[in-house]
């Protein structure tokens, strides 16, 4: 994926940092949705199977000759064998407690990334560590960089050995600022303590788990008693998934601003981009989670940037349902005064589609941040897009319907390939190769 590398290379580190993270949650989200239901699938499809060939083994068992006995017979204590080792067998939840697990493999390394790139980019944190090292040990490094970078390493594992409300109070402390203090939090810590319980003890449960959930204000649903096993059902990794991108991506954005204050624009950016992806992907609980918290900042780069953050919630809002959220945000703001671009947008999230029609005449395609591109890609107009208003105005501003620039657009793909592609190339996964029939429920 080689352009997706080139672009890494331009972003800032803390934000290739985030970003590699939210991609590794979005890997694993794929695999529950795809393969756990084939996995599941294949599994019934073998007790099918199996249950075929105990019926032919019995009946050849009990046919008059010898030879057939015998080999029904045969094949019978075969097919014992194999339902013992399928009754044993739960491919589907071994794969959800893997990629559980992995969920926090992915956030320790998140976790060294960041802390690298904050030290890197600003030296004076490392006054902030109080190691002390001897003369000795000072004089087996080469230069000073090299020091320093034993000395963040060091710093660095010490922290991963910790329990993570260990290394948010160690982050607290080495950045001057509350991390902890988010409606979530005590879901976080119940989080890491049932990875705790699935890595260290098949995840039954113990004191200690007891214990630091309910320290942390961690509320059970449902009363959890020592000794019980719990597992990971769909509705639980679902959650995991979101609070693991809502705790890393708020994280990397606080430590973000607060160690690079200068870097605001960038952080604002990747803020916004992040949740514009999830508007695209129809992450809505995502782009609500990470749109509140970007009106929580106490600083954002501009009014533009506040107004984009302001459009993106409303957004979010709307399409999952949330109507009444979605108009009182919308109405917060006067947009009068605003550029076309943002009355364009308030007036399709506010379903006034014949004025949103004139504004698209009087923007005629060249707004200051919407063009052309924008009707065929923006979530804001995902719903104008279906209305005559919309389609009546797209051929008045460009002079062709919005239906053929789709073909051309199409056709174009076809035969020249797409000009945004992220240039796939000995990486691309062949359709043959993928699972075709992933659509089965889990058992």
């Amino acid at each position: 994926m080689t352009e997706n590398v080139e672009q890494n290379k331009k972003m800032n580190p803390i934000a290739v940092a985030i970003s590699t993270f939210t991609h590794a949650i979005r890997d694993a989200e794929e695999v529950i949705k795809f393969y756990v239901p084939v996995a599941a699938r294949m599994h019934n499809k073998r007790v099918d199977e199996l249950k075929k060939k105990g019926e032919e083994a019995k009946a050849l068992s009990e046919k008059d000759d010898l030879q057939s006995q015998v080999l029904g017979s045969k094949c019978y204590l075969e097919v014992v064998r194999s339902f013992e080792r399928l009754s044993n067998s739960n491919v589907p939840e071994t794969i959800k407690k893997a990629l559980f697990l992995n969920l926090f493999s992915s956030f320790d390394a998140f976790i060294g990334d960041l802390i690298s790139c904050l030290f890197n980019s600003n030296p004076e944190l490392y006054k902030g560590l109080g190691k002390q090292i001897c003369v000795s040990d000072i004089l087996s490094f080469e230069n000073f960089d090299e020091l320093k970078e034993k000395v963040l390493s060091d710093e660095i594992e010490t922290i991963r050995r910790k329990s993570y409300v260990e290394q948010f109070s160690d982050l607290e402390r080495l950045f001057a600022i509350p991390l902890t203090k988010f409606k979530n939090w005590p879901d976080f810590v119940e989080l890491s303590q049932r990875r705790n319980l699935l890595m260290h003890c098949n995840g039954v449960v113990s004191e200690q788990y007891l214990r630091v959930c309910k320290r942390e204000g961690y509320n059970f649903k449902k009363e959890v008693t020592i000794g019980q096993e719990l597992t990971l059902g769909t509705e639980y990794m679902e959650m995991s998934f979101d609070l693991m991108v809502e705790v890393a991506v708020k994280l990397g954005q606080t430590l973000w601003r607060k160690a690079q204050p200068s870097e605001l624009e960038q952080a604002d950016d990747h803020l916004s981009d992040t949740i514009y992806d999830y508007l695209h992907e129809k992450e809505y609980k995502k782009a609500i989670c990470l749109g509140e918290f970007s009106m929580s900042l106490p600083k954002v780069s501009s009014d533009l940037m506040s107004k984009i953050n302001i459009i993106n919630l409303v957004i979010a809002y709307k399409m999952s349902g949330e109507n009444e959220k979605s108009q009182s945000v919308l109405k917060s703001i006067d947009w009068t005064a605003s550029i076309n671009d943002f009355k364009l947008a308030s007036a399709v999230l506010s379903d006034d589609f014949d004025s949103a029609k004139e504004l698209m005449l009087k923007i005629k395609g060249d707004g200051e941040m919407i063009t052309e591109s924008s009707y065929h890609n923006f979530p804001l107009f995902s719903e104008f897009r279906e209305s005559e208003q919309f389609l009546t105005g797209y051929k008045e501003v460009f002079g062709y319907s919005f239906a053929s620039e789709l073909i051309r657009k199409s056709e174009g793909k076809e035969s020249d390939g797409d000009e945004n592609s992220t240039g796939l190339t000995d990486e691309t996964i062949s359709e043959e190769d993928l699972v075709k029939d992933a659509e089965v429920e889990s058992a």
